[in-house]
């Protein structure tokens, strides 16, 4: 969901005459923040056991990079509520990302057995006793690179991913609303 985001702020920044040489004269700061964040999230595999705990730790330093750049406003209050919303719905859920049956059904028999039986690192199959439901992973996303599963704070932080990309970028030919603050 966030490197479709970061596609489409590329493509409707540089359509509309953006340049990411600009992304200096936005005053960003502590940019190695959301890539440590990044690379946090994609240990979850390699460390299953400290999965959940990365993956908070990883919203954390988000939420210091947006606290940071709050000067992007549409940004910081975009992807600051996928943040929380995302990491709320981790934290009273046993560290693990609920999955909705529905996006479960989706998956191959494979998939969704592993998922059942708990298997797949920092997810577990929604049920009677999982708290924030409808913050977990409830749609699913047919490309491997677009995560799989989405929830309402992916989809958060992507839109807020896309508006920061943009305000970089300072595309001219865009609405104001579109590239400021």
């Amino acid at each position: 969901m966030l490197i479709l985001a970061l596609c489409c702020a590329l493509v409707v920044g540089w359509a509309a005459g953006g340049r990411l040489s600009r992304w200096e004269a936005a005053g960003l700061r502590a940019l190695p923040l959301p890539v440590l964040a990044l690379l946090l999230q994609g240990l979850q595999g390699l460390l299953p056991v400290l999965a959940g705990g990365l993956v908070l730790l990883s919203y954390l330093l988000l939420a210091l990079f947006l606290w940071w750049n709050r000067a992007l406003r549409k940004t910081a209050l975009l992807s600051g509520l996928g943040c929380l919303s995302n990491a709320l719905v981790i934290s009273v859920n046993g560290l693990r990302m609920p999955v909705s049956a529905r996006a479960m059904a989706c998956l191959s028999p494979a998939g969704a057995a592993r998922l059942a039986a708990g298997e797949i690192p920092m997810y577990a199959l929604a049920g009677a006793d999982t708290r924030l439901g409808s913050l977990g992973d409830m749609l699913y996303c047919p490309f491997p690179l677009l995560g799989g599963f989405a929830s309402v704070g992916d989809l958060l932080l992507a839109a807020g991913i896309f508006f920061c990309l943009l305000r970089l970028m300072a595309p001219p030919r865009l609405p104001r609303w579109m590239v400021s603050g």
